[in-house]
């Protein structure tokens, strides 16, 4: 078989291949192309591109003219070493003019040229590379002689521990002193009593495998992040660093939040208190929830209820109102309720909402203005005006004190008078 049957067989090959596989050989719609270049390839030639080795490998048979349907077969190399094949022809049923390779390099036959009457036959390739921000980085030092594998849990309840475990190995014929594992306990958990640290530092021998690993506690439901183990390891003067992906854990169970609100209204020589609860199951989980509220002392329920029991499930919100006549004056303390909850799993806690300081004034005390603060611009000058204002101030009676309701309606009084009609 001589070198042009080879080829053909080549070529029937690869055409099977790329009807196989047309994805390889069709545009992305999602893939962005830098500006094309044109390049012109004689046979045997080869052109560096965007970090991709391009050579002319071979052409169609030549023949006494050029024929629109020649083909040209193209070699690409990257600068990792791979490398692929590509067959691109003009006109031709089978063979297509454009093909993309490893998903960063488009290759289009723009002209192909043969045929017996030129010297060598060439081909004009239009190549366009993919716009991808990333760089291709060598492999560090430290991943070539340190492995890492991390276990975190992906999901727990909130009363189970969740347990982080890490391996770490040598994979050189060489010991490795002084390797620092430092791993971060995520925000909205706590490490066990028995957890004396999280960091570590450990030596390795010569293929040697370690594993670590400690436990934590949620102190609510609800989606977290672990943050990445970090290690580090200073070798010959020089310091590497390797840090894992964060890992993302739900934790399940009910959560239940309590808020407390009221309202004073003041009645003279006592108030009446109005207190709401507002309970609410923020967790995943369903829960028996039983709540019982205390009332400041001194004080006498007059409307509702200071307790009440029900399953909330997730979301769920309800309210708990109820009145207190109230005696007391000063600061009076508003305590919080006691809340018990289980849930199906038999998990249950207790807890005491937030307690409050009310301040509450005695009364108000109507002022009135000394002699020395009447500015002297009102007093009058005229005997007679004079005379009655003494005969005023001898029949003028000890200062009168209100209370708040009084001194509020005083005040409508006052204001009714002046604009002519009652509210």
């Amino acid at each position: 078989m001589d070198h042009r049957s080879i080829l053909l067989a080549a070529v029937l090959v690869m055409c099977l291949v790329m009807l196989q596989h047309p994805a390889s050989a069709t545009d992305s719609n999602d893939t962005k192309w830098l500006t094309p270049s044109n390049v012109t390839l004689y046979w045997g030639e080869q052109v560096k591109i965007g970090g991709y080795t391009i050579t002319a490998q071979d052409f169609s048979a030549s023949k006494p003219v050029d024929m629109p349907d020649d083909y040209v077969m193209l070699k690409v190399k990257s600068n990792t070493s791979r490398s692929w094949g590509a067959i691109l022809a003009l006109n031709h049923s089978i063979i297509p003019n454009e093909t993309i390779l490893d998903g960063s390099i488009r290759l289009t036959a723009e002209d192909i040229v043969t045929g017996n009457d030129i010297p060598t036959p060439y081909a004009t390739i239009g190549v366009a590379i993919a716009n991808i921000s990333h760089t291709n980085k060598p492999i560090s030092w430290i991943n070539n002689v340190i492995r890492v594998k991390r276990l975190p849990a992906d999901e727990a309840n909130i009363d189970e521990r969740v347990y982080i475990l890490v391996e770490v190995m040598n994979l050189k014929d060489i010991p490795l002193e002084n390797i620092h594992i430092n791993e971060t306990v995520p925000d909205g958990f706590i490490t066990d009593p028995d957890i004396d640290d999280t960091n570590w530092t450990i030596r390795l021998n010569p293929r040697e495998k370690r594993s670590l690993g400690y436990s934590i506690r949620a102190l609510r439901p609800g989606t977290f992040l672990i943050p990445g183990m970090k290690l580090s390891i200073e070798h010959n003067g020089v310091s590497h660093l390797m840090q894992t992906n964060a890992s993302e854990i739900v934790i399940h169970g009910p959560y239940i939040d309590v808020q407390k609100s009221f309202i004073y209204q003041d009645m003279g020589t006592e108030g009446v208190l109005n207190v709401t609860l507002r309970v609410n199951n923020t967790g995943d989980r369903a829960a028996y929830v039983q709540l019982t509220d205390r009332i400041p002392e001194n004080c006498q329920l007059i409307d509702g209820n200071l307790s009440k029991s029900q399953v909330m499930q997730p979301s769920d919100v309800w309210e708990l109102k109820y009145s207190v006549l109230l005696r007391s004056t000063g600061n009076v303390v508003i305590p919080g309720a006691n809340v018990r909850f289980v849930d199906s799993r038999e998990y249950s806690d207790t807890f005491e909402s937030a307690s409050y300081v009310l301040e509450i004034e005695e009364n108000v005390v109507g002022e009135t203005l000394s002699e020395e603060e009447i500015p002297t611009e009102a007093i009058s000058q005229e005997n007679g005006v004079e005379k009655q204002e003494k005969a005023t101030e001898e029949n003028k009676g000890p200062d009168k004190i209100y209370s708040i309701s009084s001194f509020k309606q005083s005040m409508i009084n006052l204001i009714e008078r002046a604009i002519g009609w009652r509210l």
